[in-house]
């Protein structure tokens, strides 16, 4: 490794749909001759998230840029190594699952930084102001820890959400995570300069307190769908009411007829949802992966309106720890009053 020098890295994490991935696609395309090594990871056996970027072949997506997206999988840490030996970028970006956390990736990066081929640069965490205020108390505690831990954090969608509330979580991310730069975004549009310069505004690596313990987990489940039959007004409607009213995400592509016939994008986050018509030669066929909490998922139901069953492989579940962070709870519970109300 002598004379090389290490890669920096840059870590995206957030809640399910946040916008990473979109944060991802702008980065990618204001790359500015970078050649940017990208590891994308999504919580469903299907990676719809590689479809939203670019054509997959295998387990990489070489663009037209010079960058490279790849598969995010166990085997992280060698295959950065294997890019630093034989294609070394000028700079790894890596978007951790939506119910990942942040810090657990920060410590699998300490083996590459321990032998120079890789270092942190930044850790940016995305979240979604127009959904902060419907979260309850513990995911709102999990994404405040989290922030706290980040070197930037991203405020997007703020053009769903009104001005106050936006004003209010920028004070509630001061008092408990003082040390994160905030920047308030739209369709998670940041500048490299922003993405690059956020450690180095904080003044090195975040204060990470030692959690006494990791207890009450919350169960996160997936359930994967395809070969979805085209779907008529009456089972889109069906269906978006049941997602809108049980699941924390879903996201795909579905085949509609009726009113709008044809293939389209959909997105939902919470009871925000969007449906766009998807134009692409190279579109994947209909498709959808729902991402809630275990208990909750309506397999059954979900499959009759989708005339499908999800994928064997399924249930996958994946559990979240409760780091506890060193803000008050009696604080959190009255910001979290305020900005409910």
């Amino acid at each position: 490794m002598t004379g090389r020098k290490s890669v920096p890295t840059l870590t995206i994490g957030g809640f399910l749909g946040a916008g990473k991935t979109t944060l991802v696609n702008h980065l990618l395309a204001e790359a500015d001759g970078r050649r940017i090594v990208v590891f994308v990871n999504d919580f469903g056996a299907i990676n719809i998230d590689h479809a939203l970027i670019e054509t997959v072949e295998e387990d990489r997506i070489a663009l037209s840029n010079g960058c490279v997206c790849c598969s995010l999988n166990d085997d992280l840490v060698r295959s950065m190594v294997e890019f630093c030996q034989t294609d070394r970028p000028d700079l790894f970006v890596i978007e951790a699952s939506g119910v990942a956390n942040p810090k657990a990736l920060a410590t699998t990066l300490q083996a590459l930084e321990a032998a120079h081929h890789a270092h942190l640069q930044s850790r940016i965490y995305v979240l979604d102001a127009a959904l902060f205020g419907a979260l309850d108390y513990a995911d709102t505690e999990d994404l405040v820890d989290h922030a706290a831990a980040s070197d930037l954090v991203v405020i997007n969608k703020c053009d769903l959400a009104p001005p106050h509330r936006v004003t209010e979580i920028e004070t509630l991310l001061k008092r408990s995570a003082p040390h994160a730069t905030q920047k308030v975004t739209t369709q998670a549009a940041l500048s490299w300069k922003d993405a690059l310069d956020a450690m180095l505004q904080r003044g090195g690596a975040p204060h990470l307190p030692r959690a006494a313990a990791q207890a009450a987990h919350t169960q996160f489940a997936t359930l994967s769908f395809d070969h979805i039959p085209p779907l008529s007004d009456a089972r889109l409607t069906a269906l978006m009411d049941l997602l809108k009213g049980t699941c924390l995400r879903a996201k795909g592509f579905l085949a509609l007829t009726g009113a709008r016939p044809g293939l389209h994008r959909l997105q939902l986050v919470g009871q925000h949802v969007t449906l766009d018509r998807c134009h692409a030669a190279n579109a994947p066929p209909p498709c959808l992966v729902v991402i809630g909490r275990d208990a909750l998922i309506p397999n059954d139901r979900l499959s009759d309106l989708l005339q499908t069953r999800p994928r064997p492989d399924e249930r996958q579940m994946m559990p979240t720890p409760r780091a506890r962070h060193h803000i008050s709870v009696t604080h959190l519970m009255q910001e979290m009053t305020r900005l409910a109300t």
